[in-house]
């Protein structure tokens, strides 16, 4: 499971209503190139539909401020499949017949089960114009990479940070740059934690391994070593929450002061609570990012391959990372200039006073590592260690 939100499973349009402080506690969360001329983005029509296109993806890509341009533009309908969690896009892959989705969001390092299960097909990036406007870590992103030279499985569209999100009243910006904080006596039971054993164990092999640019690919020692440090951080979890709505309300009832999930922050200042904030430890941090996929089966490929490009542009990623759905963030470094000063410095796209000439999402970004699959032993091993962690 990668939730990353609470969020209804739907198969159109989600139902998300728009976050207030009065309604946090019940609701949470073409051709070759694209160019941008004024508000309007232009794409080939080389790809005009006969066929709705049919897209498996995560929340928020359905909102009609992010389709509706490429809808109207190709006089098609992009028809939405919504899933919750890796597991669940690969069993609903897995239910429907070959062809019935032409494109795939997919958590990035459920690609390489995608292409286990030859469910998607690698694509050319030249043509992909707005790459040359994303930040170099996504431009350049090994975990998709084709085998054939300038090729891929997935685009970056959307990303975020498993940092320590905490309460500022609670602990110091400088006490949060340290993922041994949470190990202190005085946050006994004061810290929740997203039960999904793959960012938690990874950034437990940060935490032991500083700086590692390969958290999953680590040695049996070292693994056991992440389950000395997570046997140690055991007495003080206060909760497990199976998405961010119950940590963030914890956090807000103050029976949790901190949590290793990240972005928590974002959310609640929106709902008007400042008192809380979020940073990637100086250890090191997972981040995660969807990519957009093209089915192998499908019959809609150059108009699949189209909706890929539209999802790169700056303008569209403006709008996908600030859905009501969640808020996240978005590759494309031009996307500021579709913002507002405060959408700027609620996702950090502003200046790094630690880091002169760098916007502190470059900083964490600099500071984070993708999230993976363990690659030395078998996932149920580290899936295994992450159970014995929970009922400890």
């Amino acid at each position: 499971m990668t939730q990353k939100t609470s969020l209804e499973s739907e198969t159109s349009a989600s139902a998300t209503t728009t976050l207030s402080r009065r309604n946090f506690l019940r609701t949470t969360a073409a051709g070759a190139a694209a160019t941008a001329l004024g508000n309007f983005t232009i794409f080939s029509r080389q790809a005009r539909a006969a066929e709705p296109l049919r897209v498996l993806c995560w929340p928020g890509y359905e909102e009609r401020d992010v389709i509706g341009e490429f809808e109207d533009l190709y006089k098609t309908k992009v028809e939405f499949k919504i899933y919750i969690g890796g597991e669940q896009m690969l069993q609903f892959f897995a239910q429907t017949p070959p062809g019935t989705f032409d494109a795939i969001i997919s958590d990035a390092e459920y690609v390489q089960k995608l292409k286990a299960s030859k469910a998607i097909d690698a694509y050319k990036t030249d043509g992909f114009a707005e790459l040359a406007n994303y930040h170099p870590k996504f431009r350049d992103f090994s975990p998709t990479k084709g085998e054939a030279a300038g090729t891929v499985y997935g685009i970056p569209t959307r990303f975020s940070f498993y940092g320590i999100s905490y309460n500022t009243d609670e602990m110091s910006a400088e006490e949060a740059t340290d993922w041994n904080t949470l190990l202190d006596q005085k946050y006994a039971g004061k810290i929740g934690m997203f039960d999904w054993y793959l960012p938690n164990l990874g950034n437990a092999s940060l935490a032991i391994n500083p700086g590692n640019q390969t958290p999953y690919t680590i040695s049996d020692d070292q693994l056991a070593k992440v389950k000395e440090f997570l046997t140690k951080l055991r007495p003080q979890i206060g909760m497990f929450g199976s998405s961010n709505q119950p940590i963030a309300q914890a956090m807000l009832a103050g029976d949790i002061v901190a949590s290793p999930t990240g972005d928590l922050d974002i959310d609640l200042k929106l709902a008007g609570y400042d008192n809380f904030s979020s940073t990637i430890p100086k250890q090191g941090g997972i981040r995660w990012q969807e990519v957009a996929c093209v089915c192998s089966a499908s019959k809609n490929k150059d108009l699949a391959l189209e909706w890929v490009k539209y999802m790169t542009s700056p303008k569209v990623q403006s709008k996908l990372v600030y859905t009501k759905a969640f808020k996240a963030r978005g590759p494309n470094m031009k996307i500021v200039d579709y913002w507002d000063d405060e959408q700027k410095k609620l996702l950090s796209y502003v200046p790094d006073p630690q880091n002169p000439g760098k916007m502190l999402v470059e900083t964490l970004i600099d500071r984070s590592m993708p999230r993976g699959l363990p690659t030395n032993q078998p996932e149920q091993a580290w899936i295994d260690i992450f159970n014995e962690f929970k009922t400890a």
